[in-house]
């Protein structure tokens, strides 16, 4: 007899309770008739015990983080000198801590400190503004490596390592308390839960909101004394908790950033063809998707939840004005332009391409790895991430692979036709390392209606409240929270919410993975389980 846990647990034929029905019924035989009916009801007891067991032995259960090496982080195979050179200069930007101005940064910008990338305690960059997120990109793109999804940071690195706290949200203490800002941490940013973007979905006067509104403010802050005048009466913080009773925030979470660059070299026709190639099976699920488009070209868009950004360079500029403040070249403006908390002495926009004829303020044009702003050496960086590398996949993870089905003539219960397993990048690119490279993202990039338990009640382009991308599964091995709102870390409880059959249907149709998960939930416990283990090591 072998009973699998479904933790990992197995009861072996010499384990304790296999020994105690062995010794049990030996010792019957040994003391006569009386003695067997005794240990005949404590072995149908037992039995009975066992088989219960059993049957949560075999329950389904999220295997959980990935331990080992992250396999990721790492740049695409066989880029050239020079493109490396600037990979590495991209990934040290991505690191920099944010002053909020040049003459307050305590090293010139630019600058390595010497310190561990993720214990970062000197600014060496500068920009940050008023309003933002984090002060730092890889605050929030740390696991399970740099350019991965939101994780957790020592939330006080200043100390002694033998007196560093576990690390935990970087969004519950380290962000909102640096350098003595005075925030108050709001009730959906928790010490151990998601880092977390806040939307609103409504403004005062009922029109559509849809926008960021930043969590944190520079009110308090001890090392720029250009801000004399900037309190929180001046720059209140957002009423978050009147915006929660009202139901009227929608939360984000961060993105991995692996692999991006081989994305953006996807052609519209490629992913159009894939779309394409299902389209009878499709039918028979309920499943259609749509692509995202932009605006001005009516070229697919592809980057972020609801794939509302054209390219990394948009999602780049993006996001250095939106989580950081930090004003470039696509985002001239400020969130915040309040004088008093801005100083007289901050440019804007800020974080441009350099011009300098010398390299004192590390900013020298003749200088290649210098020369551009961090904004644009941020999208290097993702452009050269390489994707996640999954692990080798067992017997139950290679029969997960196939219930999750790879193509038409392979279905599985039917995920393929949104998580759509491989596609290929363009034929020729300026960046050979990147060209006619097979993209094992398991997305088909294109925006599903999610239903009403899944609806933000945002609309971002094309994609209205109840839509999202197909999420990229690649690297979910190691993911911490799940779904755009990080509402769980359970990956079981994620794959159940793509169906709504107990939210109230309101002014949303039905999810399109309704049939899916259907599927899903007629399997037995053991094929769930293979499912799990399949996902966990990619």
């Amino acid at each position: 007899m072998m009973l699998t846990g479904y933790a990992g647990a197995i009861l072996k034929p010499d384990s304790g309770a296999e020994r105690l029905l062995v010794r049990s019924t030996s010792t019957a035989k040994s003391e006569g008739r009386k003695t067997v009916h005794k240990l005949r009801g404590a072995l149908l007891i037992a039995v009975f015990v066992v088989a219960a067991s059993a049957s949560v032995c075999f329950a389904q259960q999220d295997p959980g983080v990935r331990q080992g090496p992250a396999g990721a982080g790492n740049p695409i195979p066989n880029f050239t000198a020079n493109q490396l050179d600037m990979f590495n200069e991209g990934r040290f930007r991505v690191t920099e801590l944010e002053a909020t101005c040049d003459t307050c940064s305590d090293l010139t910008p630019g600058t390595p400190t010497g310190q561990d990338p993720l214990l970062q305690t000197i600014t060496n960059s500068a920009g940050l503004g008023a309003r933002f997120n984090a002060d730092q990109c890889s605050a929030c793109h740390s696991q399970p490596a740099i350019g991965g999804s939101g994780g957790f940071l020592v939330p006080n690195p200043e100390a002694p390592p033998s007196q560093r706290r576990p690390p935990e949200n970087p969004m519950f203490d380290l962000i909102p308390h640096r350098r003595g800002e005075r925030n108050q941490v709001p009730s959906f940013i928790t010490q151990f839960g998601p880092i977390r973007e806040a939307r609103f979905i409504r403004k005062p006067d009922g029109t559509p909101d849809g926008g960021v509104h930043q969590l944190f403010t520079v009110v308090g802050r001890v090392d720029d004394p250009t801000i004399p005048g900037c309190n929180a009466t001046v720059l209140p913080q957002p009423d978050f908790e009147t915006q929660v009773r009202n139901h009227n925030v929608s939360f984000r979470i961060p993105l991995q950033m692996f692999g991006l660059g081989l994305i953006d070299t996807i052609q519209d026709i490629e992913i159009l063809a894939r779309h394409d190639a299902t389209a009878s099976l499709r039918a028979r699920f309920g499943i259609t998707g749509i692509p995202n488009r932009s605006a001005n070209d009516g070229t697919i868009t592809r980057f972020g939840w609801k794939a509302q950004n054209k390219s990394l360079t948009m999602f780049s500029g993006e996001a250095y004005n939106v989580e950081m403040g930090v004003t470039n070249e696509l985002f001239p403006q400020a969130v915040e332009e309040l004088p008093a908390c801005n100083g007289p002495s901050k440019n804007h926009p800020n974080d441009v391409t350099r011009t300098d004829t010398d390299d004192s303020r590390n900013q020298a044009f003749n200088n290649p790895l210098h020369e551009l702003a961090d904004w644009m050496q941020f999208t290097l960086f993702m452009r050269f991430l390489d994707g996640p590398q999954p692990v080798a996949l067992s017997p139950g993870a290679r029969r997960g692979l196939r219930l999750f089905g790879t193509d038409q003539n392979h279905p599985g219960v039917g995920c393929f036709l949104c998580h759509t397993p491989t596609m290929q990048t363009a034929a020729a690119t300026e960046i050979e390392a990147l060209q006619d490279k097979p993209v094992n993202l398991f997305s088909d990039l294109l925006l599903h209606h999610m239903g009403p338990g899944l609806a933000d009640r945002i609309t971002q382009g094309l994609a209205q409240g109840d839509m999202f991308r197909t999420t990229p599964l690649w690297g979910v091995g190691q993911r911490i929270f799940f779904l755009h709102d990080g509402r769980t870390s359970d990956l079981l409880q994620a794959i159940l919410a793509h169906d709504d059959s107990d939210a109230d249907a309101g002014a949303f149709p039905p999810s399109e993975a309704k049939g899916v998960i259907a599927a899903f939930r007629n399997l037995s416990a053991a094929d769930k389980q293979a499912i799990l283990d399949f996902l966990r090591s990619l």
